[in-house]
């Protein structure tokens, strides 16, 4: 029984020191476990405070928007209610001076409460509105191009917020090696969105499909902002796949 005793004795001291030295270690890590727990609350909080604040500032937005478009309709109210080519040019006006969101409202509105289904007036204005409110994509295709996914194409993303137009838009071989197409910076995004969506779905049509995307900001052939185009040759595909793959 002496010799635990004394292996004690004997080394109590550097016991002692490793057991400051583990409290010293539990407490750091401590630390920085509570440390992490507050930076990301902090950053949480951040987050829902910068959310807020831009949804406060596109809600501001919107309603001074409507207020100076009020306040032109109101001016200009016996020519755009009269109906005619003037009332038309200004609705062109109002299309290009107004963010979308706005005119597709407004217009909107004044169709729901026109009450004459045969006059298309407002109707007109909202579809027109529409084209700049909703992305838009026009497809081009070679005719050996697999039509089974142009179908797909039409059937599957014609439910999304973006609208799809491939309609008589056949093209010559040779003009292109498979490419989506964007003709303002803004659109970089919604090309590279357009790129992976119709891969993915070609994929799972059994087709491995691959295109570029180039950016056409310097064309003097632009399309609307909002717009951007899918040029799909048959040698864009490059294999076929199967589903587990996609």
């Amino acid at each position: 029984m002496s010799e635990p005793r004394n292996f004690i004795d004997k080394h109590f001291g550097a016991i002692i020191t490793a057991v400051v030295s583990l409290s010293a270690v539990l407490v750091s890590v401590a630390q920085i476990w509570v440390a992490t727990i507050n930076k990301e609350k902090e950053l949480a909080v951040a987050r829902t405070t910068a959310e807020e604040a831009r949804d406060l500032k596109e809600l501001t937005s919107s309603r001074s928007w409507k207020l100076d478009l009020a306040k032109f309709m109101a001016e200009n109210r016996t020519a755009i209610f009269s109906e005619g080519e003037d009332g038309r040019q200004l609705q062109k006006v109002m299309l290009a001076t107004f963010p979308p969101e706005v005119t597709y409202s407004v217009f909107g509105s004044l169709s729901d409460i026109s009450g004459d289904k045969t006059n298309t007036y407002w109707e007109d204005a909202e579809r027109s509105a529409a084209k700049l409110y909703y992305p838009r994509v026009k497809i081009y295709y070679e005719n050996d191009f697999p039509r089974e996914i142009i179908d797909v194409i039409g059937d599957t993303l014609a439910e999304s917020d973006v609208a799809y137009d491939y309609y008589d838009q056949e093209i010559p071989k040779g003009l292109t090696n498979g490419d989506v197409r964007y003709f303002h910076a803004d659109n970089q995004e919604l090309a590279h969105q357009i790129k992976r969506d119709f891969e993915e779905l070609a994929c799972f049509s059994g087709y491995d499909l691959s295109v570029d995307v180039i950016p056409l900001i310097r064309s003097n052939k632009r399309a609307p902002k909002g717009t951007v185009e899918i040029w799909l040759p048959g040698n864009a595909i490059h294999g076929s796949t199967i589903e587990e793959q996609c």
